[in-house]
């Protein structure tokens, strides 16, 4: 049980796995639950049965609670990272539309954010996204001064160029505020100590279960349901925290149409 609580986090790669380990210790409690009424004598756990009934109630109250609030915040992290994932899109094609327009002076620049956008695809749904969280002030500051230098070495002849360049500035700011928030939304959406503290209590009451029960097939079959619901509980809260793989993914065919456009 101790192997499973140290793999718990929302780093992992294996979210099926992890969810089925969770299935199997709380499982696993439950027969523990029926073997101690075979070392106990059955007037103890009688005498003890209201306490037991009392503290079940308690942990499956607390146990409904926080997997309910872990589901409702895990979905959100799925749909605020969705909805800034779609916002950024308008924003990097008018960038990109507004250097266009500045004249053939801003080519280096549309080509330079060209490729940050590769980049940040990259972060998020390439092979960099592991780390996505570690680097991201560093990427977000090397971007920044990136495009700074750009802008500086831009020299607006008219009126409209100096807003076009006033423009680009304000959504190139944007742009990569955005991407730095969405980086950092990431690192931590559902503490693992939290979902450790779930499975104590889900072990904690099927063993109580398993203790206030007659062992028979029926009983290890709605044991064995039971610890698939908490484990398809877990499977969604783990699933929508990694918006950008999984079963639930937010699909990046969006950036690759932006990557094409300004392409």
């Amino acid at each position: 049980m101790l192997r499973t609580l140290r793999k718990i986090g929302v780093d992992a790669p294996n979210t099926v796995r992890r969810a089925a380990e969770i299935a199997f210790v709380t499982f696993a409690c439950g027969l523990i639950g029926f073997a101690v009424q075979w070392l106990v004598p059955a007037q103890t756990i009688a005498d003890a049965k209201s306490m037991v009934t009392a503290v079940v109630g308690l942990v499956a109250l607390l146990l409904a609670v926080v997997l309910g609030l872990l589901i409702w915040t895990s979905n959100g992290v799925y749909t605020t990272q969705l909805a800034e994932a779609q916002s950024l899109g308008p924003m990097i094609l008018q960038l990109d539309f507004v250097l266009e327009q500045y004249g053939p002076e801003a080519k280096k620049g549309r080509e330079l954010f060209r490729g940050e956008i590769v980049r940040f695809r990259e972060r998020f749904w390439g092979e960099l996204q592991g780390v996505r969280a570690a680097t991201s002030f560093l990427t977000s500051r090397s971007d920044m001064r990136e495009m700074t230098i750009v802008f500086a070495e831009l020299n607006p002849a008219s009126e409209e160029q100096r807003q076009f360049l006033a423009a680009a500035k304000q959504l190139s700011g944007s742009i990569i505020q955005t991407q730095l928030l969405m980086a950092r939304q990431l690192a931590n959406p559902v503490p693992s100590v939290l979902l450790m503290i779930v499975l104590c209590w889900s072990s904690l009451l099927f063993f109580c279960y398993g203790l206030t029960s007659n062992f028979n097939g029926v009983s290890v079959a709605i044991e064995a349901v039971g610890a698939m619901a908490v484990c398809s509980a877990i499977f969604l809260i783990l699933e929508l925290s990694q918006p950008y793989n999984g079963l639930f993914h937010i699909s990046p065919a969006g950036v690759d149409q932006v990557i094409a456009a300004i392409g």
